[in-house]
């Protein structure tokens, strides 16, 4: 049983799992401030307020914070805007989590879910594509070159040494990946980085082959200089407007990546808690104020981290801030051995993390769901190439968006063919939310329609309906209708419109007139096309209300009679998809007749009208089982306990179970056996009918009435007339 107040308070698992997260976060922190054009000092603050202020202000137990490589590429596109003004930048970082701090006072953490998939990973491939581009210079030992450079770059310009490091460090990376030492909690990453270090060392000691100065990590001693470590925002930049929109691209960007990161962690989460996600953005919100105050890159959920977090065994946040603590403690006593790590190391790290963004698997999973996923996926990607992060996320969702209103131009209303009473209508229902939208796919329904047809434009499912949608039916009934000759109904319009009254509906109605006009022959196709629908799923739309009112006022003229078992799931009038006032039917155990069913039926054909009587057996049924089981066990009625009128009802079946039991000799209650008494008993009870009421004998031999036997297949709603 999972206790809560043990995963809220401290673990020795928390301790544990946040040195684990410090040794995967330490060489990230590195790595994406360097990707990202920022000093590298910023990326080890960013992972020390992400650690311990905002591991603190989370509701998450598992997510951990720090600078993401989803960021790099915005915070390199805004620094080559501000001429590479870090200082300046860090103003963009404040407004930033301004902006997150009121996403989650003003409750806006819903806002993800509408930001479409395809846009989402078209971010995410577009931002692997910069990290490789961006971190190629580094791999290579050219520290000062842009990744737009690369075009131009000679073999004079590459560090042998550092570019050898680096492709060792990829090696490393991906031979580890596949070993059986994965399985071993130190990360891969770290593996690479330590390795790189130790091999600088001994390179540059015993054999004088040494890393340029500049491919080395170059953090300041904190210790020895204080100062060194801080960076305070250039406030001079207040007037610029490239603040202000770099804000918002953080801002949104960092919100989205935390909030998918957010969701993706609570999977994680073995105890499978929910993180609140508005208190998340403005704890984000929070932390990267502070960042941005104090130096650091901007920061937020960070998957890699939370999935390292949640497999070490994390409990709590108490985690999280044990990683943030021990960043802080590195940067202020570890200075020395950390700068040792090669650049191109770091590199390594983060070609392979763009990689894993921007697998060739990723292009063919999006392809096989079709160009309208897979072009708003391209697009987005590429437009974040040409122009930037912001600016390609906004292309990304007008692709999307207009992809989703191209489908939507011909969708929403539907178009029915049905038959009725009273003949053929075409119904055309429109949607709960009736936009602009569904303007193209009312006016090609209605094209189609041809003269002289019986129309109904049902609108009783609307929740809301555009003047304009309003507008192109009123044209229509006016002059359209008018013209063509069309039979148009409204419906459902009077509580948009109170001008407009709706029409009323007799299609469902069996009239007097209906009634005597009808052969027994279309009776029979009648209830035969109903049973289709309902086999189909497609029952035909009615007025119930209407039909209550008008059959109250004007009494009934059913066209059918039916002799159906009581049995739950044979309810008649869903059989056969008829509405109120077009059926009798007679429900009794058995469908057996006796008297009391021939006056109902002599009732019902002589005195109203109806020109079928069906006698409808069913399948599985409970009665015929029973009376099939006593003769098999060679009981008699009587010998049936509790149920003293049975008799009535097993009686007349054992006439049917005695003719079959004779024919087939049966020795256990098989499926046949009982398919076979069913049938029988139908046929039965239509002779029993025919002998013993001269009335509907009379009614038949004129050909007035036609009676037909009837099986129903309670698995799958089937009826199988016998004369078929």
């Amino acid at each position: 049983m999972l206790n809560l107040k043990q995963t809220s308070t401290f673990h020795l698992k928390d301790l544990l799992s946040g040195i684990v997260v410090f040794l995967v976060a330490l060489p990230l922190c590195l790595g994406i401030a360097l990707a990202s054009g920022a000093p590298i000092m910023a990326g080890i603050i960013a992972g020390i307020v992400g650690g311990i202020l905002v591991g603190a202000l989370s509701g998450s137990h598992i997510s951990v914070a720090g600078p993401a490589a989803g960021l790099s590429a915005v915070i390199l596109m805004q620094l080559e805007q501000l001429g590479g003004n870090y200082a300046a930048f860090l103003l963009s970082v404040i407004f930033a989590g301004l902006l997150q701090l009121l996403f989650g006072i003003f409750k806006l953490g819903f806002f993800a879910n509408f930001v479409p998939n395809n846009v989402i990973l078209g971010l995410l491939a577009a931002i692997g594509v910069i990290l490789i581009l961006s971190q190629l210079p580094y791999l290579f030992g050219i520290a000062d070159f842009s990744w737009r450079q690369l075009p131009g770059l000679s073999m004079a310009q590459i560090d042998p040494i550092a570019a050898g490091i680096g492709v060792l460090s990829v090696l490393v990376i991906l031979a580890w990946d596949v070993s059986p030492l994965k399985k071993l909690l130190l990360p891969s990453a770290l593996i690479a980085v330590l390795l790189a270090a130790v091999l600088n060392v001994v390179l540059s000691s015993y054999l004088g082959l040494s890393i340029q100065p500049q491919n080395l990590i170059q953090l300041p001693n904190v210790l020895a200089n204080p100062s060194g470590m801080l960076m305070l925002p250039d406030w001079s930049y207040l007037a610029e407007p490239l603040i202000y929109s770099g804000a918002i691209t953080l801002a949104v960007v960092a919100s989205l990546e935390t909030l998918l990161n957010l969701e993706a962690a609570d999977k994680l989460d073995p105890y499978k808690r929910t993180s609140p996600p508005n208190r998340e953005l403005w704890a984000q919100g929070v932390g990267n104020m502070a960042s941005g105050f104090i130096g650091g890159m901007p920061l937020t959920s960070v998957i890699v981290r939370s999935s390292v977090n949640a497999n070490a065994g994390a409990r709590s946040k108490c985690s999280s801030i044990t990683h943030g603590v021990l960043l802080l403690f590195a940067v202020l006593f570890l200075v020395p051995l950390m700068n040792l790590i090669p650049l191109s190391a770091l590199a390594a790290v983060l070609i392979l993390t763009g990689f894993k963004l921007v697998h060739p698997k990723l292009f063919k999973q999006m392809l096989s769901k079709g160009w309208k996923q897979f072009l708003p996926f391209m697009i987005t990607l590429l437009a974040i190439l040409f122009t930037d992060l912001l600016s390609g996320i906004l292309i990304g969702l007008l692709v999307s968006a207009g992809f989703i209103l191209y489908g939507n131009l011909h969708k929403g209303v539907r178009v029915y063919k049905e038959k009725h009473l009273h003949g053929v209508v075409t119904r055309i229902e429109l949607p709960s939310q009736v936009t602009f939208l569904n303007r193209s796919s009312l006016i090609t329904a209605l094209s189609h329609v041809h003269k002289h047809e019986k129309l109904i434009i049902d609108a009783t499912h609307c929740h809301s309906i555009d003047p304009d949608i309003y507008d192109v039916i009123q044209e229509y009934q006016n002059q359209t209708a008018v013209q063509r000759k069309v039979d148009l109904k409204l419906i459902g319009f009077k509580q948009h419109y109170a001008d407009l009254d709706d029409a009323v509906l007799d299609i469902d109605i069996a009239t007097a007139d209906l009634q005597r006009n009808l052969s027994p022959q279309q009776v029979l196709n009648i209830l035969q096309e109903g049973n289709q629908r309902f086999v189909d799923n497609d029952r035909l739309q009615r007025d119930i209300y209407r039909q209550i009112r008008v059959t109250a006022d004007e009494g009934q003229h059913p066209i059918a009679a039916v002799l159906g078992c009581m049995d739950s799931r044979a309810p008649t009038e869903m059989i056969f998809d008829v509405g109120i006032g077009d059926l009798f039917s007679l429900r009794i155990a058995g469908n057996v007749a006796g008297q009391k069913v021939l006056g109902s039926l002599e009732f019902a054909c002589q005195a109203k009208g109806a020109k079928v009587i069906v006698v409808l057996g069913h399948t599985d049924c409970g009665a015929v089982s029973s009376a099939c089981q006593l003769r098999l066990n060679n009981q008699n009625i009587e010998d049936v306990t509790g149920m003293p009128h049975i008799q009535y009802v097993l009686g007349p079946l054992m006439q049917s179970v005695n003719s079959v039991h004779r024919l087939m000799q049966p020795l256990e209650l098989s499926p046949a056996f009982l398919d076979q008494v069913t049938r029988m008993n139908v046929l039965y009870n239509i002779a029993y009918i025919l002998q013993h009421s001269t009335v509907l004998q009379q009614l038949h031999d004129e050909a007035k009435i036609a009676i037909v036997g009837a099986i129903y297949d309670v698995k799958t709603g089937k009826v199988q007339f016998l004369d078929e």
